[in-house]
């Protein structure tokens, strides 16, 4: 899964077959116990989360779910508007995080620039535990034309100092089957720690047997992409 999206095997969590219940829970822990041991959000009088619009409802529903302030940023064709976005987080420690489809967005399929990239890899929020969720949806699924790689937001992250703020999604959703793929969460070392012990209490194990039969058919990244092929071929 390290090689699918491109980043370091060691900073991998793999879950159950779902990405967003994993996004989800980042959420919910960081209410009841904080981000890295920090207040838990539900002491706080108000937290707010930027929303890129349009975006992805089902984001949109887990922060409202938890009754967050959303505020809108408008989309451009290269990215969240990151003007708007750097004087937001800077000026404003209620805002915990922002939620980011980086390629093939929902709904219009932008792919963020390397610019609008690199300006989230360095944000200077005002809160010390703001979240920049990187939900790499649709990290490989070039269903049309050669593939494009796409630059590891964790790595960026660590290098403009900001190792702890990226929290990265992914799963084989639209690979293998609906509702029985392999989801997975990608975070520096120390997110990694904490929030495996808080995983502790959740659950013993995800299914095992179905991880070992992604392992066994999805073999590595060049036969993905084969695949992914084949399902262009369908469609």
């Amino acid at each position: 899964m390290g090689e699918l999206i491109e980043v370091p095997a060691d900073n991998i969590i793999i879950y159950g077959n779902s990405s967003l219940n994993v996004m989800f829970d980042v959420v919910s822990h960081a209410f009841t116990h904080g981000i890295m041991g920090m207040t838990p959000w539900h002491k706080l009088d108000k937290v707010k989360f930027l929303c890129p619009v349009p975006g992805y409802d089902r984001h949109f529903a887990i922060t409202e779910y938890f009754g967050v302030e959303m505020i809108n940023v408008p989309m451009l064709p290269t990215g969240p508007d990151m003007d708007m976005v750097e004087k937001l987080v800077s000026e404003d420690p209620a805002i915990k995080g922002i939620w980011c489809v980086p390629k093939y967005s929902n709904p219009q399929g932008i792919v963020y620039s390397d610019a609008v990239v690199d300006r989230l890899a360095a944000l200077r929020p005002a809160a010390p535990d703001f979240a920049l969720m990187w939900d790499n949806a649709y990290c490989l699924h070039e269903v049309y034309g050669e593939f494009v790689p796409f630059r590891d937001m964790l790595t960026l992250g660590r290098e403009a100092g900001n190792a702890d703020m990226v929290y990265e999604f992914a799963s084989t959703s639209k690979i293998t089957f609906p509702g029985a793929g392999v989801a997975v969460m990608a975070a520096s070392e120390a997110n990694l720690k904490y929030l495996s012990g808080l995983l502790g209490a959740q659950t013993i194990s995800y299914d095992k047997v179905n991880q070992l039969r992604h392992v066994r058919f999805l073999q590595d990244k060049a036969h993905v992409l084969e695949l992914m092929q084949r399902h262009a071929a369908i469609l």
